[in-house]
């Protein structure tokens, strides 16, 4: 398993390894409660813990055999705009994947392009052979970036999660195989090829 990920790159979006100085953009999205409505962590209330956060939950990655997480950078502007990662590892080739976008950038496809990208990177160059992914079955925007990058809805844990506003959620896992047809017509390595050359 490749865990040092390699910089990738679209017309819209760079994906590269996030980094401490990173810290003050993710505060801007991680103080947002809106943002973090579905997610299982609190709003950040410092640059500061943000930077902690970033040192506890991303820097230690490699440490523990688990893909390095990206940082999602808008190019127009070159500002760090949210997270995408493997940041859980089962059975030495499953990986977990989660995400999180500034609000500013909801609703332009940049979550759903960035998962293409990951999914290309872990199937052509970590070796994984399944990803999987889940989320707050409220979370009807999600599940339609999920479903389009063409995982498979495999179940529904009933009442798992209480949220934030005191009700008890679903939640809904998929899975996506590197047998899987889509893959071959999705997440090709000519297509991983093409994200890492890329014009920056």
């Amino acid at each position: 398993m490749k865990t040092q990920m390699p910089r990738l790159k679209s017309d819209r979006i760079i994906l590269r390894p996030i980094q401490v100085e990173d810290a003050k953009d993710m505060f801007k999205y991680a103080s947002n409660p809106e943002v973090l409505k579905y997610l299982w962590w609190e709003p950040h209330t410092s640059v500061e813990q943000s930077q902690q956060s970033i040192r506890d939950n991303f820097l230690t990655r490699l440490d523990k055999g688990i893909p390095e997480a990206y940082a999602i950078v808008f190019k127009e502007n070159q500002q760090m705009i949210g997270t995408i990662d493997v940041h859980t590892v089962h059975f030495g080739d499953v990986g977990v994947i989660g995400y999180v976008l500034h609000q500013d950038y909801w609703g332009k496809g940049i979550v759903s392009e960035a998962l293409q990208m990951l999914v290309s990177v872990c199937f052509n160059y970590c070796g994984f052979y399944r990803l999987e992914i889940n989320h707050c079955a409220d979370n009807v925007g999600s599940a339609k970036v999920i479903e389009k990058a063409g995982f498979k809805t495999e179940g529904r844990f009933r009442q798992r999660k209480i949220e934030r506003d005191g009700h008890r959620a679903d939640y809904l896992y998929y899975g996506l195989l590197v047998s899987d047809e889509i893959v071959k017509n999705f997440y090709t390595k000519e297509q991983y090829e093409k994200y890492l050359r890329s014009k920056v």
